[in-house]
C-alpha cells in the first residue's frame, strides 16, 4: 500500500510505533507536491521547512502519546490561518498578509499530530471563482485537468484526491466542502453548525459558514473531524446497511429536469444497495426545495456584501472580476428581505427536521451533474436553479458527500446524505457502510497520478 492511499488510522499507528518516521512521511508527500501539483494548482503555498520541522519534532517526542493524526500530512484552505504562513485567500487584495497564529481548528489538528504541508487553493476569498485573473490559477480536477474540481474549497478536494495529502481543512457556505468532494471523488463533511470554531477563518457569510474536513474515506473523515473538534476519534460503526432508513424527497424535490442521467443512476444505485442489504427507503413529504434555496441565497448574498462590498469598492483592481460581481450583488437585497429570510429560518429548519425525523438520513445529489469544463463554469451557477447544497447551510444540519461511482468518461460521481442536528457521526457510519459494502462504487479511487 502506497502512503498516499494509506488510511489515516494506519499511518498514525505506524508513526506512533516508530515503524516509519513522520519526517519520512512528510518528505514523501512534499516530493509528490513538487512533482504533481504544477498542472493541478492544488496548493497556493507549500511550506517544506515548517512541515519538516514539525515532523522532526514529532519524531523526537514519540516516547509519549502523539495523537490520532500522528505524522498525517494535511493541507489547509487558504482562508484559514496557519501561523507564519500567508493567508491571502487566493486574492491580490490580501497579498503579503502573514498569519500571526493558528486558527483554533488548525491548532487542534496540529495538537493531534497532524503535519500542515501548506495552504490549499480556493476560489477568491471562498467565493470568486473559478477565476483566471487572480494571483493563483484555478485548481484543476485530477481526473481531467480541463474539468472543474468544484469550489470554493477546490484545492482541498484536489490535494486529497491527487494524494498530495491525506486530509484537508475546508469550508462550506453553500456546498463548498461537498461539491469539491463530489467532483474529485472523495469524502467531505459539512458538520452541524457550531460544532467547529470559525475563529481565524476569513468570514464570507457569517451565519452560513462552516468549517469541516475533506478526506479519502469515511473513517479518515471521522478521525479528522474529531481532531478538528479537539476530541478522540469516535468508534467506527457496524459497517452494515441492515436496518438503515434512507429518505428521499417526494418527486425528487422537483429536480428531475436538472439532474444528469448518470447522477440519477448513482442515486438509484445507492437506493438499490440499501434495499438489497436490508435497509429501508422512505419517500418523504418535505417543504419545496426553493423554500430553502431562495431565503438561503438571500441570507448568503446579503452577508457576503456586508463582509466584502466595502473593500471591493475601496480597492477595485485588487479583486477578481467574479468576486467583484458576486460581492456587490448582495447590496441590492433590501434589509427587510434579509430580515424576513432570517425570520423564517428557524421555522423551515424545524419543518425539515420534522420531515426527516423518521429516517437516519436524507439522500440527495452531491452535484446535479458530473464535472464540466473548467472554462465553462457560469459565474452564478449556484443561483441559476434551486440546488440542494445550500439547504444544510441555511438550516445548520450536517451533510456528508461521498463517492458513488464514475461516469462513462471516467469522471467522479457522488451523492450526499443529510441528517438531524448532531448526527454527524451517524452520517459517517452510514457512508462507511456504503463504502465497505460496495467499494467498487462507493470508495474513493486513485486517479493514477505518479
Amino acid at each position: 500500500m502506497s502512503l498516499e492511499t494509506t488510511p489515516i488510522r494506519v499511518l498514525a499507528a505506524r508513526v506512533a510505533a516508530r515503524d516509519i518516521g513522520a519526517a519520512e512521511v512528510t518528505a514523501y508527500f512534499l516530493d509528490r507536491i513538487a512533482r504533481l501539483d504544477g498542472p493541478l494548482a492544488g496548493m497556493n503555498v507549500v511550506a517544506p521547512e515548517m512541515a519538516l520541522a514539525a515532523a522532526r519534532a514529532l519524531d523526537a517526542r514519540r516516547e509519549g502519546a502523539v495523537g490520532p493524526l500522528a505524522g498525517v500530512p494535511l493541507s489547509v484552505k487558504d482562508i484559514a490561518d496557519v501561523a507564519g504562513l500567508p493567508s491571502a485567500g487566493a486574492s491580490a487584495s490580501r497579498a503579503g498578509r502573514i498569519a500571526a497564529g493558528d486558527a483554533p481548528v488548525v491548532a487542534r489538528m496540529k495538537a493531534a499530530g497532524g503535519i500542515v504541508l501548506g495552504k490549499a487553493n480556493c476560489h477568491e476569498l471562498a467565493f470568486g471563482g473559478p477565476s483566471f485573473d487572480l494571483p493563483f490559477p484555478p485548481a484543476r480536477n485530477p481526473w481531467d485537468t480541463g474539468r472543474f474540481p468544484g469550489g470554493s474549497s477546490s484545492g482541498s478536494g484536489v490535494t486529497v484526491a491527487a494524494g498530495l495529502c491525506l486530509g484537508s481543512l475546508a469550508t462550506d457556505t453553500a456546498g463548498s466542502i461537498r461539491l469539491p468532494a463530489t467532483m474529485c471523488g472523495v469524502f467531505g463533511l459539512k458538520p452541524t453548525r457550531g460544532l467547529l470554531p470559525l475563529a481565524g477563518i476569513s468570514a464570507l457569510a457569517e451565519t452560513m459558514d462552516h468549517a469541516g474536513p475533506i478526506a479519502r474515506s469515511a473513517d479518515d473523515t471521522r478521525i479528522l473531524f474529531d481532531a478538528m473538534a479537539g476530541r478522540p476519534p469516535a468508534p467506527r460503526g457496524s459497517g452494515s446497511l441492515k436496518g438503515v432508513r434512507i429518505g428521499i424527497p417526494r418527486d425528487g424535490w422537483g429536480e428531475g429536469a436538472q439532474i444528469h442521467p448518470e447522477v440519477r443512476g448513482a442515486l438509484d444505485a445507492a437506493l438499490a444497495l440499501v434495499e438489497a442489504e436490508g435497509g429501508e427507503v422512505h419517500v418523504l413529504d418535505l417543504p419545496p426545495l426553493d423554500h430553502f434555496h431562495a431565503p438561503g441565497t438571500v441570507v448568503m448574498m446579503a452577508e457576503v456584501a456586508r463582509a466584502h462590498a466595502g473593500a471591493v469598492r475601496a480597492d477595485w483592481n485588487r479583486f477578481g472580476a467574479i468576486f467583484r460581481a458576486r460581492a456587490l450583488l448582495g447590496e441590492a437585497i433590501a434589509p427587510e428581505d434579509y430580515a424576513r429570510a432570517q425570520r423564517i429560518r428557524p421555522l423551515l429548519t424545524r419543518r425539515l427536521a420534522e420531515g426527516i425525523a423518521a429516517v437516519d438520513a436524507l439522500l440527495i445529489p452531491g452535484a446535479m451533474a458530473p464535472p464540466g469544463p473548467l472554462a465553462d463554469v457560469h459565474p452564478f451557477y449556484f443561483m441559476k436553479e434551486p440546488i440542494p447544497n445550500i439547504v444544510a447551510n441555511y438550516t445548520g444540519l450536517p451533510a456528508l458527500a461521498f463517492p458513488a461511482g464514475h461516469t462513462a468518461e471516467g469522471l467522479p460521481l457522488g451523492v450526499q446524505i443529510l441528517g438531524a442536528a448532531g448526527a454527524d457521526h451517524r452520517l459517517l457510519d452510514i457512508a462507511e457502510a456504503f463504502e465497505l459494502t460496495d467499494p467498487a462504487r462507493f470508495a474513493a479511487r486513485d486517479p493514477g497520478l505518479s
